[in-house]
């Protein structure tokens, strides 16, 4: 579809509403031959604002309702919220669902498979999950702070992590999250699990963190039972 194309389209919407737009006078006639609309339809009320007193007099009964209804807007922004935080982490209990259903069914317990069932389940741009053991001694350097307090990290790394995790795989501008694979049991950090956007704001710092804890809970469970143990299940 063309630009020009687009804009006729627009154009010919726009009309399409106006013709189908009834006049104040329209209104005012229909309101007056259905004096009864707005007792048979409460709800319009939430959706108009009435004029109050002419000022300096002040109707406080009219200031009560004002006051109440800035309450009920409130209120409903505040469910609003809830309800959209709630189908968030449907979402994310789906996406975590699936990616345990790939970590069962997979016959290889290697880091290159937990790379390809995070690609396959998340919206990321490239993964790697790597033995801290076998990075070089300036990105183990530049991650050191991080690992005495391994809370997942979000947003831009610094260049020598992000060409040391990913190569040419991620671009300077690229954002990522890193996990700190917590081992089965106590004991120093082995793996860490890398995932990477080209959005600069793919990952944020202000983002949550629980759902990427919960990949590397699943992640240190995926990598650190063998074959033994699969067979003895």
């Amino acid at each position: 579809m063309s630009e020009n194309v687009a804009f006729e389209l627009a154009d010919t919407d726009a009309e399409v509403d106006n013709e189908q737009t009834p006049s104040a006078e329209a209104v005012l006639a229909y309101l007056r031959g259905h004096p009864d609309l707005f007792l048979d339809h409460p709800e319009i009320l939430d959706h108009i604002e009435l004029p109050g007193p002419p000022q300096p007099v002040v109707s406080l009964h009219h200031w009560q309702l004002r006051r109440w209804r800035g309450q009920a807007l409130r209120h409903r922004h505040a469910l609003n919220q809830l309800h959209q935080v709630a189908a968030e982490n449907a979402e994310a209990d789906r996406l975590l669902h699936r990616f345990c259903e790939g970590l069962l069914n997979a016959t290889d317990r290697s880091p290159a498979t937990l790379e390809k069932q995070m690609q396959a389940d998340f919206e990321i741009d490239t993964s790697r999950v790597v033995r801290l053991a076998d990075l070089d001694g300036e990105t183990r350097k530049l991650l050191a702070g991080w690992l005495d307090n391994p809370t997942p990290f979000c947003g831009r790394p610094h260049d020598t992590v992000r060409e040391s995790l990913f190569s040419d795989a991620l671009p300077q501008t690229g954002s990522v999250a890193l996990i700190a694979v917590p081992p089965r049991e106590s004991g120093p950090t082995r793996h860490i699990v890398a995932m990477g956007r080209r959005l600069p704001d793919g990952f944020n710092p202000a983002q949550g963190t629980h759902f990427l804890e919960q990949i590397g809970e699943l992640a240190g469970a995926f990598l650190e039972q063998g074959p033994s143990d699969r067979e003895r299940h």
